[in-house]
């Protein structure tokens, strides 16, 4: 989630007790997302057993990438950052020579993506010092998850909110060119409609997940992660309700069998068993409206530590208050 104003209205809105309705890291990686291989059995993913360190300051931090080897991506409010070992501690390394309110992370043929509230897609080669360059102009107001397909395309969510445009749920594609992936050789609308304000996107095998607003005529949710099936032609399936929660989720990952969630109007991670039920999660305000979790990598974590964006106050990029990549870890 990204925009000041959405945010901030969902926030509002949500404090209110209602929302109004309809208000391959490489080519052939099989779950997309660059996510650990690791039991989520062995995570803890609640307050009484685990505990979160500050580990970075990164303004208005809203995803998080690992690559196969373990290197460590973060965007945020004005940046995406390489994390690096300093030490005892971390660094964070600018990879755009400007300022730009970066949000979807993906990485496909040794390549970095990053959607950013420009409107443009940015990437970068994953050599030893990546440097961001724009590469396309989307025609999208509020461009925002993003994931790699199975067949080495991109998907971009649009949404959930815009600052200067009327919402247009949505979901497209981009196919890279075969020859140079700083290229984008066709850009479509891959699904228009069957969502509200899609938030988070992520991929496992052939079906594509979004978290969404779960607005119902019963109020029975606030927030849903939505399944759609990538067809063998590419195209896109039905639209189906994954898993509903009373909090508003922003973007997730996948770990097994199961999902990692970060809530963002509740201040909560949470583990998604494959059914679709919240098998655990932490305390209510516990982060700082956190936009994304997932699992550590080797060699600068282990499977175990669960990474967390937090954005805090929006349009405070400076206080303690979110404005910061965390670890959960399991305490001593």
């Amino acid at each position: 989630m990204n925009t000041t104003k959405g945010k901030t209205a969902i926030r509002r809105l949500t404090a209110c007790g209602f929302l109004f309705a309809a208000a391959c890291s490489s080519q052939g990686d099989p779950a997309g997302g660059g996510d650990a291989a690791v039991d989520p059995a062995t995570l803890c993913v609640a307050s009484d057993c685990g505990e979160k360190t500050l580990l970075l300051t990164i303004a208005d931090a809203e995803n998080l990438r690992f690559s196969d080897d373990g290197r460590l991506f973060v965007s945020g409010g004005s940046n995406v950052y390489e994390v690096t070992r300093d030490g005892d501690g971390y660094a964070a390394t600018p990879l755009y020579a400007g300022s730009c309110n970066f949000t979807g992370l993906a990485i496909v043929r040794g390549t970095l993506y990053a959607n950013c509230f420009d409107g443009r897609l940015y990437a970068a080669p994953l050599d030893a010092h990546p440097a961001l360059q724009p590469i396309h102009a989307l025609g999208l107001h509020a461009p925002n998850g993003l994931a790699e397909g199975p067949d080495g395309e991109l998907y971009v969510a649009n949404g959930p909110l815009a600052t200067n445009a009327l919402p247009d749920p949505k979901i497209v594609r981009l196919r890279l060119d075969p020859a140079d992936p700083l290229k984008v050789s066709e850009q479509s609308d891959w699904l228009a409609s069957g969502l509200i304000a899609p938030n988070g996107l992520q991929r496992r095998d052939r079906t594509l997940y979004v978290s969404d607003l779960g607005l119902s005529s019963r109020g029975s949710s606030l927030g849903v992660i939505r399944a759609i099936a990538i067809a063998a032609d590419g195209s896109a399936g039905a639209v189906t309700p994954f898993a509903r929660f009373g909090a508003v989720p922003d973007d997730f990952s996948f770990v097994g069998d199961a999902l990692l969630a970060a809530f963002y109007s509740s201040g909560q991670i949470a583990l998604i068993g494959a059914d679709g039920t919240v098998q655990s999660k932490t305390a209510a305000l516990g982060f700082s409206f956190p936009s994304q979790v997932r699992a550590g990598r080797a060699p600068l974590f282990a499977p175990d530590e669960l990474l967390v964006t937090e954005k805090g106050i929006l349009g405070d990029t400076t206080s303690p208050i979110g404005n910061r990549l965390s670890v959960f870890r399991r305490k001593p």
